[in-house]
C-alpha cells in the first residue's frame, strides 16, 4: 500500500466519539493482524491476555479466525492438532487469570467443510459456547445455532462479519434476553472497496445497537494475509457502540490496538426487540424464530429431555459444624439406599461438607478457608464425581469452594458419568455468611431430563431469583439449605412454585420438601436424623401457562432500578 492510499483511508475513515461510562462489564478488544501461522496467533493472543489483565479487564475478545487464520489454502491445509492445543493453552491461561475470552478460530467437522467460529471460554477456562458463522467464505460450512450464553451472568450473544448484514440473527438473541452483542469480524476487500465500505460496516453497527437497544462490541483485524497481499485489506475501526446507537469510542484504522472500556449492560433493555412481538402480523413469524433459536441453543438450553419422569433424594441430617471427614462419610452411607431407590438426583442440604461453619462464631475467613475445597483438587468433589458415575445418578452437593482466591457458599452439580455439570455460588449473602464472596450469576444447566437451575437457602427468599431460572427454562429448582424450615417457608416455597409453574426441591437438614406447578406440596419428610427422602416427579408438568407466558416485563424496571 502506498503511503498516499494511506492518507486517503485516514481522511475517509470517520471516528466515533469516545466516552466513558461507570459500568459492570470492562471490555478489551483486540485489533490486531492475522497470520496464516496458528504459532504467530497464538503468542499474540496470549500476549494481549496479559495486558487485558493488567487492565482489569472482564473480557478480552480476538478477531475473526484470529488463531487458525482465515483464507481458503490457510484453512484447507490446517494442523488440527496444533490448533486443539492452541485452545487449549488459551483455556487454560483464562482459568490462570480468572478472565473471560472469545476469540475466532475453525472447528473441524469430519467429513464436511469446517466451521468458522467463535469461542467463548469463561473465567474458570471452560469453554461455555461456540458459534458458527451463518453467513461464511465457500471454504467453511454455514453456522447451525444463534447464540446466547452468559459472561458473569450478562445475556450475551454473538455473530461474525457478515453476519451482520441479518438483522433476525441479532434481534432474536435480544428478544431472548441478551444485552450485549459481541461482533468479531474480518472485513478484507480491496483497498478501493475498504474505502467505499467504511461508513457501510460502521451505519450497520449502529442500527443493530439502536434497533434492539442493545450494546454491539466489534472486534476487528487489520492488515492483509500475510504474502498474499493482493488478496485485500482490513482496515479495522473496531468499536463500541451504545444502545442508542452512540458510538462511544473506535479504532483507529491500519492500527494494531487494544482498545478498553467499560459498559453498564444494565443500560440495554432490549425493548425495541421485546416489542416487536406486540405487532400482531409479525408474533408467528418471531415466536417461530425464538422456537429456532431454543432448538439450536449450546447454553442455556432447554433441549428436549430424554425423560421427564424421575426420583429426587434428599438427604437429611444435622452435619456437624467443621467436621468434614464424619459429614463425608454420612453422605457415603446414605448412598446405597439412594441406589435402592432408584434415585435419578440426590440433593444434600446447603454447605453439607462442613456443616455450615460461616455462622459459627469461632468462624474466621482464615479458618473457614482451611475447610473451603479446590474444585480441581478436593478429594472429597472427585469421590462425589466417582460416586454419581458409578451409581448412575446425578448428584447436588453442598460445600465451601476455594476459586480463585475467593470461597464461595456453593452447591455443585454431576452427571451420571461424574462430569460436573456446573457450580452454582449462593448470590443473596446474609449477616452470619458475609466471610464468603457473593455469588454473580444465575445460571441453568442442561440435562437429560431438561434445563435444571440451583439456588441456596436465603436466594428463595427473593421471587426474582426463581423467576428468573424459569425464564431461562428451568423446570426444576434444586433448594440446598440450612436456615428456616417452618410453616412460613412451605408457605413460601409453595407460592414460588405456583407461581413460576415448576418444581422446586426445598433439601434442609430437618425437612425434605417438593412443591410443584400448582404449589402442591408434592412430597414432605421431617427428621433429625440422618435419612433420605424420595419423591417421583414429572416434569410435564411444569408448562409454559400464563404466569410466564403473559408477564409484562416492560412494566418492571422498578424492580432492577439500582437506584
Amino acid at each position: 500500500m502506498t503511503h498516499k492510499t494511506l492518507i486517503l483511508i485516514l481522511l475517509l475513515a470517520i471516528s466515533g466519539t469516545p466516552a466513558y461510562t461507570d459500568g459492570l462489564m470492562k471490555i478489551a478488544s483486540v485489533q490486531m493482524p492475522v497470520s496464516t501461522q496458528i504459532a504467530e496467533n497464538l503468542e499474540r493472543i496470549l500476549d494481549y491476555i496479559e495486558q487485558a489483565v493488567e487492565q482489569d479487564a472482564d473480557i478480552v475478545l480476538f478477531p475473526e479466525t484470529a488463531l487458525s487464520g482465515f483464507d481458503r489454502e490457510t484453512i484447507e491445509n490446517l494442523d488440527w492438532e496444533t490448533l486443539s492445543k492452541a485452545e487449549d493453552q488459551i483455556a487454560a491461561i483464562a482459568k490462570e487469570k480468572g478472565i473471560n475470552i472469545m476469540y475466532g478460530s475453525s472447528t473441524k467437522q469430519e467429513e464436511r467443510k469446517p466451521f468458522n467460529s467463535a469461542v467463548v471460554i469463561n473465567r474458570n477456562g471452560e469453554e461455555i459456547h461456540r458459534y458458527h458463522k451463518m453467513v461464511p467464505e465457500g471454504w467453511f460450512e454455514p453456522g447451525d445455532h444463534l447464540a446466547y450464553f452468559e459472561i458473569d451472568g450478562i445475556p450475551c450473544t454473538t455473530i461474525i462479519c457478515h453476519d451482520e448484514r441479518y438483522p433476525e440473527l441479532v434481534r432474536l438473541p435480544v428478544m431472548k434476553g441478551a444485552r450485549v452483542c459481541f461482533y468479531i469480524s474480518y472485513e478484507i476487500n480491496s483497498i478501493k472497496g475498504a474505502v467505499r465500505k467504511i461508513e457501510n460496516y460502521r451505519s450497520q453497527l449502529v442500527a443493530r445497537a439502536a434497533e434492539n437497544r442493545a450494546f454491539m462490541i466489534q472486534c476487528n483485524g487489520i492488515g492483509s494475509i500475510p504474502g498474499k497481499e493482493d488478496r485485500g485489506i482490513v482496515l479495522g475501526h473496531s468499536r463500541f457502540i451504545d444502545p442508542s446507537g452512540k458510538i462511544l469510542v473506535e479504532a483507529d484504522p491500519l492500527e494494531e490496538t487494544m482498545i478498553v472500556h467499560e459498559i453498564d449492560p444494565s443500560e440495554a433493555d432490549g425493548r425495541y426487540a421485546i416489542n416487536s412481538r406486540n405487532i400482531e402480523p409479525l408474533r408467528r413469524f418471531w415466536e417461530s424464530g425464538l422456537a429456532a433459536l431454543e432448538d439450536g441453543l449450546e447454553s442455556p438450553v432447554e433441549s428436549e429431555p430424554e425423560t421427564t419422569k424421575l426420583r429426587i433424594g434428599q438427604l437429611r441430617g444435622i452435619p456437624p459444624k467443621w467436621e468434614v471427614e464424619k459429614n463425608f462419610q454420612t453422605f457415603l452411607d446414605i448412598l446405597p439406599e439412594a441406589s435402592e431407590k432408584n434415585v435419578d438426583v440426590l440433593i444434600t442440604p446447603e454447605c453439607w461438607l462442613d456443616g455450615y461453619a460461616a455462622p459459627d462464631k469461632t468462624s474466621t475467613p482464615e479458618k473457614l478457608r482451611t475447610i473451603a475445597q479446590d474444585l480441581d483438587t478436593s478429594p472429597y468433589l472427585a469421590r462425589v464425581a466417582k460416586e454419581a458415575d458409578e451409581r448412575d445418578m446425578y448428584i447436588c452437593f453442598g460445600f465451601s469452594s476455594l476459586e480463585n482466591g475467593n470461597i464461595f457458599n456453593a452447591a455443585g452439580l454431576w452427571d451420571r458419568d461424574g462430569n460436573r455439570v456446573g457450580v452454582y455460588h449462593k448470590t443473596h449473602l446474609q449477616t452470619h455468611d458475609l466471610q464468603y464472596s457473593f455469588g454473580e450469576s444465575l445460571p441453568v444447566w442442561n440435562t437429560e431430563f431438561g434445563t435444571v437451575g440451583t439456588m441456596i437457602c436465603a436466594d428463595r427468599r427473593w421471587p426474582e431469583t426463581t423467576r428468573t431460572l424459569r425464564i431461562k427454562g428451568a423446570k426444576l429448582i434444586l433448594n440446598p439449605t440450612y436456615g428456616m424450615s417452618h410453616l412460613r417457608n412451605e408457605w413460601w416455597m409453595r407460592t414460588r412454585g405456583y407461581e413460576n409453574q415448576c418444581f422446586i426441591a426445598f433439601t434442609h437438614p430437618e425437612v425434605g420438601l417438593v412443591v410443584g406447578p400448582h404449589g402442591e406440596i408434592v412430597g414432605k419428610a421431617e427428621g433429625a436424623e440422618p435419612g433420605l427422602h424420595v419423591v417421583e416427579i414429572d416434569l410435564t408438568e411444569a408448562r409454559d401457562d400464563n404466569h410466564i407466558r403473559d408477564r409484562r416485563p416492560e412494566l418492571y424496571e422498578a424492580i432492577t432500578d439500582s437506584d
